[in-house]
């Protein structure tokens, strides 16, 4: 690409002309300028991303390969990168296997650079956000936490004028797969605007334990948004942006009335553990089967395998499932279009401001990637680390 800028500067050059003007650029014609104005646009075309050097490795900026796009793929000059936990147990306890040096980080929003071939969904210039392929592919090119990523034609969403800092922290896909996959929860599908829910959905609740996380609020915001009753818990200095995002009803989650309060609202029809730890597992299995009482039947979906958490002896009729989902599953048949096609809901709900979630903490340029990953690993509530690449 950066081939083509210098070949047509150096044509427009000849130009007798004191400006030469292309349909980008204006390119004096003094040496001195010219020299600046190369360098310009050589800036403008090559990356520096932060690299994780090796397993339980540090991070160093250093410049980066644009590499070629396949089929499918678009290149996103980006502007802004979430930090997710999952940034986190790779950097420091190399969680799964991944290429090294790795480049971490999803979602991304900035703007379209160029497209690879078959792509007609979006198309250079356009301001967008998309979840990245890294935690599936493992290479470098896939990572957000650079200033050009490679990202999936098909997941890509246009933002129009919200800020690239707010879009990412709407942006993930887990909480709609969660709630809203036939092989996750299966609740009915939201739309913009709002509609009724079908006659055999009205009524019914949700729990979703751990409101205040990036996770938790986005699923308040959705399932609400698809009409249901929501139950979520939180500390209560963070009760506001639970309501914010549309809790019917929020509970102190260190509060041990809560398992009480919980059950006077029964019954509840969806359990959604966005925290995934024992002690979160355990508070919610007491809820549904307390001590000298019978045992309310449920699955408990969570967002991390339970061998992580101990496996813990459930009650007979209490279930705990892992989340995994997938676009490409037949169960799953017609989410991505409904979702994430052009015109779809998460592109109209961004676009219309109904999508709401936790603020962004924007940490600085790649250099504050490491300080990211401490401020992951103690632990963040209420907010989503962002990093801006080109700052």
């Amino acid at each position: 690409m950066l081939t083509n800028y210098t070949s047509t500067i150096t044509t427009l050059l000849r130009s007798k002309r004191r400006y030469c003007t292309s349909t980008k650029y204006s390119v004096p014609t003094s040496t001195r300028l010219q020299r600046v104005y190369i360098s310009t646009i050589s800036d403008r075309m090559s990356n520096r991303a932060a690299f994780l050097e090796s397993a339980k490795g540090s991070f160093v900026v250093r410049d980066a390969e644009i590499e070629e796009l396949e089929e499918g793929e678009v290149l996103v000059r980006v502007q802004a990168c979430a930090m997710q936990p999952a940034d986190e147990k790779i950097a420091k306890f190399a969680m799964m296997p991944f290429e090294y040096p790795a480049v971490l980080g999803s979602p991304v929003a900035g703007v379209v650079e160029k497209v690879g071939a078959g792509v007609t969904k979006v198309s250079g210039g356009e301001r967008v956000v998309c979840g990245t392929k890294v935690f599936s592919h493992k290479k470098a090119k896939y990572g957000g936490l650079q200033r050009f990523s490679i990202v999936d034609a098909s997941e890509v969403v246009e933002i129009g004028d919200v800020k690239f800092t707010k879009a990412v922290t709407l942006a993930s896909y887990t909480p709609p797969g969660a709630l809203f996959g036939k092989s996750t929860l299966g609740m009915h599908w939201p739309t913009v605007p709002a509609s009724p829910l079908p006659a055999s959905e009205q009524g019914k609740k949700i729990v979703i334990w751990g409101g205040s996380s990036a996770m938790g609020s986005l699923s308040i915001s959705y399932a609400k948004q698809a009409g249901y009753t929501v139950i979520s818990t939180s500390s209560p200095h963070n009760f506001g942006l639970l309501k914010e995002c549309g809790a019917d009803y929020i509970f102190d989650h260190s509060d041990p009335a809560t398992i009480s309060q919980i059950r006077d609202l029964f019954p509840v029809d969806y359990w959604f553990d966005t925290i995934s730890l024992k002690p979160t597992v355990s508070t919610i299995v007491q809820i549904l089967a307390p001590e000298g009482k019978p045992v309310t039947k449920a699955n408990i979906l969570v967002l991390l395998p339970p061998v992580m958490f101990g496996n813990p002896e459930l009650p007979e009729g209490i279930t705990v499932q892992f989340h995994r989902f997938s676009t490409h599953a037949p169960e799953n048949e017609g989410w991505q279009e409904h979702f994430l096609a052009s015109g779809g809901f998460i592109e109209k709900a961004i676009k219309a401001g109904v999508l709401k979630g936790v603020p962004a903490n924007v940490l600085g340029g790649l250099e504050k990637v490491a300080e990211g990953i401490e401020k992951l690993h103690v632990g963040v509530s209420a907010q989503k680390i962002v990093i801006e690449p080109w700052a």
